[in-house]
């Protein structure tokens, strides 16, 4: 489920080509846990794609909580900030790429939303 909702934000995020610029010079690599599931996700020049996570030994931004949270932040309808004041996710990241990654959940939230 979590590699689904991964994939339809990547359709967005990519439909939007704007909102690709907030990464076009860095790049970030994701994991995003829940239960049993891990996606792995990079950003590099631009572009994003779901990742074999056998391909880092250290992501940049690690992301934990229950598939109705993620699911609600991949919508836009969760902001990243709240759900980690609430303690319904935990995030091991820098500020500056929390910031980043809450901006692009955000901006790239679905137009039937």
């Amino acid at each position: 489920m979590i590699e689904k909702l991964a994939a339809a934000f990547i359709e967005e995020v990519k439909s939007r080509g704007h909102i690709t610029q907030l990464f076009r010079d860095s790049s970030i690599s994701l994991c995003i846990k829940s239960n049993n599931e891990e996606t792995h996700l990079n950003f590099q020049k631009g572009d994003i794609s779901i990742i074999n996570g056998a391909q880092f030994n250290d992501f940049d931004a690690v992301i934990s909580g229950s598939k109705a949270v993620i699911q609600s932040l991949f919508t836009g309808k969760r902001k990243l900030r709240d759900a980690v004041k609430d303690e319904e996710i935990i995030i091991v990241s820098t500020f500056r790429k929390t910031l980043l990654l809450e901006s692009l959940f955000l901006l790239s939230k679905p137009h039937d939303q």
